[in-house]
């Protein structure tokens, strides 16, 4: 292979890396902004229903507030899963006691100092990969890792 081919291989490596990181920032910044709307709406089921109870207690009524909670958990429900792509987008987990992003591969927080649960890994069956469980292709070849 000539200097030249061996250059031009390298810039487009570095093109094809360069694009795939904006795409992954573009993805996080997408799922970023789901997250921020569905808190936003959230929250304002949160006073609809803190609005209904007010108004009930103070009419001496008892209010079918089923339907707000409903609401309210599917949104959690959303808001979890948002979450969740998030932080495999930005190689993260969140520590359960103080809520800080921490690097995939950490044992403790380094904020409060809480053991920090990492998600199920699968070895992809050709190159040997580390895979977060669940993932039905390698990352790295592409490799189908469940039969």
């Amino acid at each position: 292979m000539s200097i030249i081919e061996k250059l031009s291989s390298g810039v487009t490596e570095a093109g094809n890396t360069i694009t795939q990181k904006a795409k992954g920032i573009s993805e996080q910044t997408k799922l970023s902004g789901e997250i921020s709307k569905n808190k936003a709406r959230r929250e304002e089921y949160i006073k609809k229903l803190g609005e209904a109870y007010y108004q009930s207690q103070r009419a001496g009524e008892e209010a079918d507030l089923s339907e707000l909670i409903r609401e309210i958990e599917l949104v959690d429900g959303v808001l979890e899963k948002l979450t969740e792509s998030l932080c495999q987008l930005k190689g993260i987990v969140i520590c359960e006691k103080c809520g800080t992003e921490v690097m995939k591969g950490s044992a403790f927080c380094p904020s409060c100092g809480t053991a920090v649960k990492q998600p199920a890994v699968i070895r992809c069956p050709k190159c040997s990969a580390q895979l977060e469980a669940g993932s039905r292709f390698c990352v790295y070849c592409g490799a189908k890792t469940e039969e």
